[in-house]
């Protein structure tokens, strides 16, 4: 089983093995920064709110990929999606009314505090999706608990056929 079939089945953070990192990285994560974004914000944007808010929230259907980070990864996650937030010019007045977060150190976040902030921010600012996704381009676990599997391999598949059309392209 690869690193596709896992992913569709819902093993995300903590469940994918050494061997699924290299698969990720020869077939995806070798893709160039700026398409491998694009290609993230073009799939979230397909995702449902209601759908994404499912995924993210914890607790709702028997998930929580936020949760299910270590500490320091979701931190991480929390720090570069505040970050891309701030760069486009908002205030943490701005972020924290609209994702009705009291709470914006990424460090004290909870599961919670950030799915609310992804939630927002999916709905909102989506081109924010696509740089946040890029930094974490070579890891599927954490790109897995922000995406979701449908938004990560609607991006997988866009990037195979932009790569595809591409090769077609320079023959």
């Amino acid at each position: 089983m690869g690193i596709f079939d896992r992913l569709a089945q819902g093993q995300g953070p903590g469940r994918l093995q050494q061997d699924d990192y290299q698969e990720w990285n020869q077939m995806v994560g070798a893709a160039p920064r700026e398409q491998f974004g694009r290609a993230a914000y073009d799939a979230v944007r397909q995702v449902d709110p209601q759908e994404y808010y499912r995924h993210t929230q914890p607790g709702v259907d028997g998930t929580d990929p936020y949760g299910a980070l270590p500490p320091q990864q979701r931190s991480s996650v929390g720090q570069s999606m505040l970050g891309e937030l701030f760069r486009r010019g908002l205030g943490q007045d701005d972020i924290s009314r609209g994702a009705g977060v009291q709470n914006l150190d990424p460090s004290r976040m909870s599961p919670e505090d950030l799915a609310r902030v992804s939630q927002w921010t999916q709905q909102n600012h989506p081109k924010a999706y696509g740089r946040v996704a890029a930094e974490y381009q070579d890891k599927p676990d954490i790109l897995s608990s922000l995406l979701g599997n449908k938004a990560l391999m609607a991006m997988a598949v866009g990037l195979g056929a932009k790569m595809l059309s591409d090769r077609a392209k320079r023959r």
